[in-house]
């Protein structure tokens, strides 16, 4: 099941995160110009799709590359924030059980719950996978009216950060193997790769990601509209027991870093991203072929 179950969501990280990385290389698939001709005249539909698939691969080891290497471009600067971030994170750690003993003494309404779950919902990542296709979609549109094509290049760009927030995140919460609020095992409970998902939260690293790609590429209020959400499905996580307070502040960083990141990479072409008509099997049939181009 794609979607989190209310008593434990570790058992479905593996099926979002497979989810989001076959949507991340079909959806970032690439062909230029001469690639999208000779696929119209010549190639069969399966043909256009490998060669689709592999170009997104490319893509993503591309983006990979950079994330990783990375740490040798970084200034000073850059060193003293991450610190600092570290810092702030840790403490949090050492104040994590009396936060969440706190909210279950005083916050644990009906109403509450349901406003959490609504958020927790919308902050799956899933779900919001669903919101950068909608975009994408609804920038589709837009160009076919004669409009530019930042709405479209606004929800591919976010998809692919999602992608890699959420595999970063679920890197970590397994590394660290933390036990979740609601096991009642303690804050303190970190045991590697013990199948405990704790520290990281993806949730938070989905919502943040696409928080920040948007608030690069749209006007100011939907940017702040966006972390204002995110920030909601962060809290929704502690109020529910499915993460300490720490493990959003962490995913929320993550994924904050990745938007940031991954859309200015993708910062230099408006014209970066191609979504093109196809024809299929001798012109029986249509689709639409999405790539970036490089």
């Amino acid at each position: 099941m794609l979607f989190e179950s209310q008593s434990s969501y570790h058992a479905g990280d593996r099926h979002v995160l497979w989810v989001l990385l076959l949507a991340l290389l079909q959806v970032i698939g690439t062909h230029n110009s001469a690639h999208a001709e000779m696929a119209v005249h010549q190639g069969p539909v399966q043909t256009v799709r490998e060669e689709s698939v592999t170009e997104g691969v490319k893509t993503v080891i591309e983006d990979a590359r950079a994330l990783v290497t990375a740490p040798l471009r970084m200034t000073g600067e850059d060193w003293l924030k991450i610190g600092a971030g570290a810092a702030v994170v840790g403490g949090f750690v050492a104040a994590d059980r009396s936060i969440q003993d706190w909210v279950d003494r005083n916050n644990k309404s009906a109403t509450g719950k349901k406003v959490a779950d609504g958020f927790n919902t919308f902050g799956n990542p899933v779900t919001m996978a669903g919101v950068n296709v909608g975009v994408i979609a609804i920038g589709l549109a837009n160009q076919s009216y004669g409009g530019g094509s930042w709405i479209k290049e606004a929800g591919l760009v976010g998809l692919e950060a999602e992608g890699f927030a959420v595999v970063a995140a679920q890197l970590l919460s397994n590394a660290t193997g933390r036990a979740r609020p609601e096991k009642h095992q303690g804050a303190t409970n970190f045991r590697p790769f013990s199948g405990n998902t704790s520290f990281g939260s993806s949730h938070s690293a989905a919502s943040f990601a696409v928080a920040a790609v948007f608030a690069d590429r749209f006007d100011p209020a939907i940017g702040w509209l966006s972390y204002g959400v995110a920030t909601a499905v962060a809290a929704s996580r502690i109020y529910t027991d499915k993460h300490f307070t720490s493990d959003v502040i962490v995913g929320g960083l993550i994924g904050w870093g990745m938007g940031k990141f991954i859309s200015r990479q993708h910062a230099g072409d408006p014209d970066d991203w191609q979504i093109r008509p196809l024809s299929l099997e001798q012109g029986v049939g249509t689709g639409l072929m999405i790539g970036k181009r490089f």
